[in-house]
């Protein structure tokens, strides 16, 4: 269709949209990522609803040559695959635990890093003996003022250097501990409500939905997932942890 039978019809679905129920999971949650605008949903005729761009519609950006030209994205197909990969989420939360050991850049496994934390420790123990077997050293006359002063500042360098390394692994471990928190209040988040997931209303869709998605922004084939997490039962008031998620018209993944 041509931009001006693209405004017609989407004027005359807003009228029609106010005469007529239709269910849209995703309602103002979509965007077009061609030119990241919002998506409004519509009803080409009684078996085939989509969700448009509103850049197609817009009589300034056509008048420019800037007419949005990304397809029309059918919503019932859109629909049902962000619901069974919302669904997927809520029912096997570990899935969210990965993506967020991912989103840490490779962590150390516990026990790897309390072992490294553990030979700094004793690494640093280790500078302590020799700087004071040096002091005795100098005050017994065996070493000179001079190689004392030598010794002790490689002494300190190498301490300088065990500490900056045991501040980024101090620095791990504070994050692994602050993942493994979220990772649990999200996982008692979706204990909380995954047993109504198979019976829920489009209602209760829509408000999981609405809940649970920042953003579906669709380009091409490819749609990508922008979820918001809460990190605990108790609902949205409390933090939030935001993950993205790309999923295919045609499957889904990680």
């Amino acid at each position: 269709p041509t931009w001006a039978e693209d405004a017609v019809l989407d004027t005359n679905q807003q009228s029609a949209a106010r005469n007529t129920r239709h269910e849209y999971l995703l309602r103002a949650l979509v965007s077009c990522g061609a030119c990241r605008l919002a998506c409004t949903g519509r009803q080409l005729h009684a078996s085939y609803r989509y969700y448009l761009c509103r850049g197609r519609t817009d009589p300034l950006r056509a008048a420019e040559g800037r007419r949005c030209t990304a397809r029309y994205i059918p919503a019932g197909q859109l629909d049902d695959l962000v619901w069974a990969d919302l669904c997927a989420l809520l029912t096997d939360p570990a899935q969210v635990t990965r993506a967020l050991a991912r989103a840490g850049g490779g962590a150390w496994l516990p026990q790897e890093l309390q072992a490294r934390q553990a030979t700094i420790r004793q690494a640093l123990g280790q500078l302590d003996r020799q700087q004071q077997r040096l002091l005795d050293a100098y005050l017994a006359e065996i070493i000179t003022l001079a190689e004392l002063q030598r010794k002790r500042q490689d002494l300190d360098r190498r301490h300088a250097t065990l500490l900056a390394q045991q501040r980024q692994l101090d620095a791990a471990a504070g994050q692994q501990l602050e993942l493994q928190a979220i990772a649990d209040g999200i996982e008692a988040f979706c204990q909380a409500i995954r047993a109504g997931l198979a019976t829920a209303s489009f209602e209760q869709r829509r408000q999981l939905a609405e809940l649970l998605i920042d953003r579906v922004i669709v380009t091409g084939d490819q749609a990508e997932i922008r979820y918001v997490l809460p990190t605990s039962p108790d609902g949205p008031h409390r933090p939030f942890c935001q993950l993205r998620k790309t999923i295919s018209m045609f499957h889904s993944s990680w």
